[in-house]
């Protein structure tokens, strides 16, 4: 196995994270890692307590997941999660998480699994896209330009590779949408949970920095307050998190100081493998930041 440079990439610290202890019947705590923010990564959360949900669904794999961002959690504190075991029918499994931390809820989710199994087949045609080996890579891009003193380098799990000379950070100004080809750096073992848990994680990625390009907004931009409000996963097809996805995303909506966000995910043979939706809050102060 290869090992990625430790200065861009942190795969398997993420892995090692995004597999909970477990402490009592139905109940796991998970620790958190500094993301330049004194705030608990979102997709981290998606991703741990996907984690705690699936090892009580050991028989089947997630279909949908559909999550609430409570309050911001602190990177320095465990994270506790609670399970519930809402119903185990014939093909479907469900199951709510609450996150807790310091006796407060931070984050709750709903998640359903099922049975694989065949049947009708259909699905929105993949977009015309650039190969993402023909594309530089936005984390070795990143690392070359001079450190940002409110935004510093973080590693990250995946390469990220945003389409047409765009960018994850903000794409083009005026666009509605972007594409970004992501991909994790070494190859992965074969355990369906890992791959799920990861794309949790990914998912929280720039999606919902999507909805700033219409209006040629940035992230950084003094005046912004910006925080996920809500996340939704569906998942459609088998995936994995080392092959090339591309996470086609657009902003139908921004209104109220929210902005929406959807990202169409497919594989590199055109199949879609997953749809994401995601509400935050993308409020404009009047005066900037302190």
């Amino acid at each position: 196995m290869n090992i990625p440079d430790s200065s861009l990439y942190n795969t398997q610290e993420v892995l090692d994270l995004l597999k909970l202890e477990q402490i009592e019947p139905d109940r796991y705590r998970g620790q958190s890692h500094f993301m330049g923010s004194p705030n608990v990564f979102g997709g981290q959360v998606v991703g741990q307590s996907l984690y705690a949900a699936a090892v009580t669904v050991p028989e089947r794999r997630v279909h949908s997941l559909h999550s609430m961002f409570l309050l911001p959690g602190n990177h320095r504190l465990p994270i506790d999660y609670e399970v519930e075991r809402v119903r185990d029918g014939g093909s479907f499994s469900t199951r709510r998480v609450v996150a807790i931390q310091e006796g407060r809820r931070i984050f709750v989710m709903s998640a359903s699994f099922q049975h694989v199994e065949e049947g009708l087949s259909h699905q929105r045609e993949a977009p015309q896209s650039q190969d993402p080996e023909t594309i530089e890579s936005n984390i070795v891009a990143w690392k070359k330009q001079p450190p940002h003193p409110k935004r510093p380098f973080m590693p990250v799990p995946v390469d990220f590779r945003a389409n047409h000379a765009g960018d994850i950070l903000g794409g083009n100004t005026g666009d509605r949408g972007k594409q970004v080809w992501t991909k994790a750096p070494l190859s992965l073992p074969d355990d369906p949970l890992l791959h799920d848990t990861l794309f949790g994680y990914v998912s929280d990625y720039g999606l919902l920095w999507t909805s700033l390009q219409p209006h040629g907004i940035r992230l950084g931009d003094p005046r912004l307050q910006i925080a996920s409000l809500d996340h939704t996963i569906w998942f459609h097809r088998p995936f994995r998190m080392d092959e090339w996805l591309l996470f086609a995303m657009e902003s139908p909506n921004a209104s109220g100081g929210r902005g929406l966000c959807l990202a169409y995910v497919y594989n590199r043979g055109g199949e879609l493998v997953a749809t994401i939706a995601q509400e935050g809050l993308i409020r404009l102060r009047n005066k900037p930041n302190a």
